[in-house]
C-alpha cells in the first residue's frame, strides 16, 4: 500500500511557512499536521492569515492532514477552571473547527497534558468532566464533518491521567460518537516492551497515526520499536495516511531532511 506521509509543523521551529512548502515539496511528502503557533505568533494572526494560508496550499499542492497544538498559549485546566473559562475553551475549539473546515481539514488532535492535568482530582470525577465536556462537542463536530482525535500519552512526558489507550477508549465508548476518536502517537510503545496488540484492539476507532521517536527526537535513526511497529503496519490497510512527528531546536534542512527519508523508508509501502 502506498500511503500518503505528512510531517508536524513542531519539527519546524521559527521556519517560516514558505521554507516549510519548500522542504515538503523538496522531499515528496503529502503535507503537514499544522500546529499554528510554531507558524504564527498568535492565534489571532493565525485566523487573520487563514485565507492566504489556504491560497498557498492550494498554489503548492499541500494539504493538512491534522490540526494539533490547539491549546499552545492556554494556560486553562478542563478540571478546574470555572464555568466562564469553560466557554471561552469551548468558544476557541469551535472556532478551530469552523477553520478546519474552511481548509478542508478533517481531523483535530488534541493531547495536551496541561490541558487535563487532574492532580488530586479522583479518576471518576475527572472521566465525568471530560466526558462531559467533549460530548457537548459531538454535533458541532458533525455539523462540521470533522473529527477529534483524542491521544493517550506516556507518563514519562508528564501525564497524570490519560496515560494508556484502555482508558481513552473507554472514555471515547461514554462520549459515544463517531466524530471523537483515537489519535495514536508511538510514543506509547517507547517506554515499555513492545506490544502490538493493544494498537490493533482499538484499530477500528484510531483515525489518526503519528510517529514519533523517544522524546520527540529527529529520525535519523529509527528506534526499534518504530521498526518494529512499521512491520507490524504492513499488513493493515486502514491506516493510509500517517505523520511523523518532532520537536527540534533549530533544526538544520539537513537533519530535516534526512529525517524524512527515514521516515519514507519504513513508512511509505
Amino acid at each position: 500500500m502506498n500511503r500518503n506521509l505528512f510531517i508536524s509543523t513542531l519539527a519546524f521551529k521559527k521556519y517560516p511557512i514558505s521554507k516549510i512548502l519548500k522542504l515538503i515539496k523538496k522531499n515528496n511528502l503529502d503535507g503537514i499536521d499544522l500546529a499554528p503557533l510554531t507558524i504564527f505568533k498568535s492565534w489571532i494572526q493565525f485566523e487573520n492569515n487563514v485565507f492566504n494560508l489556504k491560497r498557498r496550499l492550494i498554489k503548492n499542492k499541500i494539504r493538512i492532514n491534522a490540526m494539533q497544538g490547539i491549546f499552545f498559549g492556554w494556560k486553562t485546566n478542563l478540571f478546574y477552571s470555572s464555568n466562564d473559562e469553560i466557554l471561552k475553551i469551548t468558544s476557541h475549539l469551535k472556532k478551530i473547527i469552523r477553520i478546519c473546515k474552511f481548509l478542508n481539514v478533517k481531523k483535530i488532535v488534541i493531547g495536551s497534558s496541561h490541558f487535563r492535568k487532574k492532580k488530586g482530582m479522583s479518576l471518576k470525577q475527572s472521566d465525568k468532566k471530560f466526558v462531559a465536556f467533549f460530548s457537548k462537542l459531538k454535533i458541532y463536530l458533525k455539523k462540521n464533518n470533522v473529527t477529534l482525535c483524542l491521544e493517550a500519552i506516556p507518563r514519562k512526558y508528564g501525564e497524570d491521567y490519560i496515560y494508556n489507550i484502555d482508558h481513552l477508549a473507554s472514555l471515547i465508548k461514554k462520549i459515544n460518537s463517531n466524530k471523537i476518536c483515537i489519535n495514536f502517537d508511538s510514543s506509547l510503545f517507547h517506554f515499555k516492551k513492545f506490544n502490538f496488540t493493544f494498537f490493533y484492539k482499538y484499530r477500528k476507532i484510531i483515525k489518526n497515526l503519528q510517529i514519533s521517536q523517544k522524546y520527540f527526537k529527529n529520525f535519523n535513526k529509527i528506534s526499534s520499536n518504530n521498526l518494529k511497529f512499521s512491520k507490524s503496519l504492513k499488513p493493515i490497510s486502514n491506516f493510509k495516511d500517517i505523520s511523523l512527528e518532532m520537536i527540534l531546536n533549530n533544526p538544520s534542512s539537513l537533519e530535516i531532511n534526512k529525517s524524512i527519508r527515514n521516515f519514507k523508508k519504513y513508512f511509505k509501502d
